[in-house]
């Protein structure tokens, strides 16, 4: 047990240290994660992917507002944009997860192809767009674009678990021209936002409990769980101040890699 808890430390601390640099939550890790642990601890096979979601919400909420806390300090915080944005992400990703908790249809090999095809997008815009920092100039925006991210990084929340940072950041540097350094800032706002509702739902309104024997508050398997988020917790700052020291091309080349090496191992097992 001890060495599962340091094990969960240590991979919630990876996926701090990705959110603190890239803006994305941890999800990525936290998914890959949860979807190893959460079988093994006699969840119904329809309540899988949902708890999977839920799991990895809820360590990204801790994630995210470590990381925006330290880009508070730096003084790179945007509250007026992250509100807009976490407000409609937070209202999509609870209905959507209401539907997915609700019904049997969407299981857990569709979550993985998704999953799958949802990190070869990443991972090609990544790459595309090595040099994108270098032209983005324009910090104009409007309320309306802000709703619609919101909305559309929440309904991949809620199918995805991975927190919707990994679209946003290149909604708002490709699409609405924002600085690559003020969009991680907003993308960790708006996750911790909407991370928050989706995880304070799965606890609270998620009636599910008579169906789980693991110990939990709702969807969430706290002994799993809790060690994740403290880890997340604890790094995620130290990635903010990687972010600073890394040249953007950079981070992107590694993240880019980083998810070619998880859809290689996502593919080998599901063959």
């Amino acid at each position: 047990m001890t060495t599962e808890i340091i094990t969960l430390l240590i991979l919630g601390g990876i996926g701090g240290l990705l959110a603190g640099m890239l803006g994305i939550g941890g999800g990525i890790i936290y998914v890959l994660l949860f979807s190893h642990y959460l079988p093994l601890t006699g969840i119904p096979s329809h309540l899988i992917v949902p708890a999977i979601v839920a799991n990895s919400m809820f360590a990204i909420f801790f994630a995210g507002i470590s990381g925006s806390y330290k880009h508070y300090k730096n003084k790179n915080f945007h509250p007026k944009q992250f509100l807009i944005i976490g407000s409609a992400a937070a209202i999509a990703s609870i209905f959507f997860s209401q539907l997915i908790i609700n019904g049997n249809w969407y299981t857990k090999e569709k979550f993985t192809y998704f999953f799958i095809l949802l990190l070869l997008f990443i991972a090609f815009r990544i790459l595309k767009n090595k040099k994108a920092d270098q032209v983005l100039l324009n910090e104009k925006s409007s309320t309306k674009g802000f709703i619609l991210t919101g909305l559309f990084s929440g309904t991949i929340a809620a199918f995805s678990g991975v927190g919707g940072g990994v679209l946003i950041v290149p909604i708002l540097t490709d699409i609405m021209k924002i600085p690559i350094k003020k969009a991680t800032a907003i993308s960790l706002g708006v996750i911790s936002i909407m991370a928050f509702f989706s995880s304070a739902y799965a606890m609270l309104f998620s009636k599910v409990s008579i169906q789980i024997t693991a110990p939990h508050f709702g969807l969430i398997v706290y002994s799993l769980a809790l060690p994740v988020a403290a880890g997340s917790l604890l790094i995620s700052p130290f990635g903010v101040q990687l972010a600073a020291k890394l040249s953007p091309s950079k981070l992107r080349l590694l993240f880019a890699g980083f998810l070619l090496l998880v859809i290689a191992k996502m593919i080998i097992e599901i063959i």
